[in-house]
């Protein structure tokens, strides 16, 4: 006899035992589940999000889900993704995964999850972009992700998959447009940008204290009224507030400086503020014979850089040689 189950339909709300008329419709479903072919089908709608830019009057977010056992241990799924919408991008694509389960692991400690995701099609605001590609291990209540590639983003690092759900991720950022950068974090579109951003940020701790380490860099671009040649920008602490350290800025005049102090991401409303509010100081270096400043430093990520310092040698009274001004200019490939 076969056996199926139909999930006619239904919504998850975002407050839950709260009388309708108070509750947000998060996502509505339907779809079926075969318990004889062990196979399911389930498509989620979404409605507009709040905080998107996107308006009801553009086609309807959905996510169709299907999956299905197709030998042994293993189980294939799939994931057609229509105008998945949030605040930062409109997304479609459609993932699969073949997954095999392990009951003894190599080890012979416990059982395993083993499997491979990738995407095709994929648009994020209408633009193809890089396909997703990963690999994955779940053992011991702990997900151990090898290697995941999407778009410009690369991830690898482990989750725990219990209280208190720890984390040690490594996400590595390739020229990423800063205009994206900028809305992940903020959450808004109000900054006019461009260029691009590359680098590693370190995430690590648990769900509700996550911590961050990120060493950034950009070239050639500007957010509002700064016009830089580059950023490298050290930051870390846990979200949303982050110290900045040992960062330099070459804006497009020349003009170089080293940067630091405190940001809270999550003081949106005063986030110009706090930019205003960082330690500006001139580029300058200190050795036992002479202290430097660099005036002004060009960069060039494929031919090099040229800087022009002042330099002011120490007095060294031993063979009569008082302090002295001088003018350098380097360049460098």
């Amino acid at each position: 006899m076969r056996v199926k189950v139909l999930l006619a339909g239904g919504c998850i709300s975002a407050m839950l035992f709260v009388p309708s008329a108070f509750a947000n419709v998060v996502v509505n479903f339907h779809g079926q589940i075969d318990l004889a072919r062990k196979q399911f089908d389930v498509v989620l709608d979404f409605p507009p999000s709040p905080g998107s830019r996107f308006t009801t009057e553009d086609k309807q977010s959905s996510v169709a889900i299907t999956g299905a056992k197709v030998s042994g241990d293993d189980y294939r799924f799939s994931l057609t993704i229509d105008h998945l919408r949030t605040p930062v991008f409109d997304l479609l694509s459609k993932v699969e995964s073949s997954v095999k389960f392990d009951p003894w692991s190599v080890e012979k400690s416990a059982p395993a999850l083993r499997g491979e995701i990738w995407s095709q099609d994929s648009l994020i605001n209408y633009k193809p972009i890089r396909e997703l590609a990963s690999s994955f291990e779940v053992k011991d209540s702990r997900l151990l992700l090898k290697s995941l590639l999407f778009g410009n983003l690369s991830c690898q690092g482990s989750l725990e998959l219990v209280y208190p759900y720890k984390m040690d991720m490594k996400v590595l950022l390739h020229e990423v447009a800063m205009e994206d950068f900028l809305n992940f974090w903020m959450g808004s579109n109000e900054y006019k940008s461009f260029g691009t951003v590359s680098g590693e940020i370190g995430v690590s701790g648990t769900w509700d204290r996550i911590g961050l380490k990120g060493n950034l860099e950009s070239h050639d671009g500007y957010v509002e009224q700064l016009k830089y040649n580059s950023i490298h920008l050290n930051a870390q602490g846990v979200y949303p507030r982050l110290s900045i350290g040992q960062s330099t800025i070459s804006k497009v005049d020349g003009l170089s400086f080293t940067f630091s102090g405190p940001v809270d991401l999550s003081d949106q409303e005063n986030f110009t503020k706090q930019i205003g509010a960082l330690v500006l100081s001139p580029l300058v270096s200190d050795s036992a014979s002479e202290r430097e400043w660099t005036i002004k430093r060009l960069n060039q990520p494929n031919s090099g850089a040229t800087e022009i310092k002042y330099l002011l040698r120490n007095e060294d009274k031993s063979d009569g040689v008082s302090g002295m001004l001088g003018v350098q200019q380097t360049m460098s490939f």
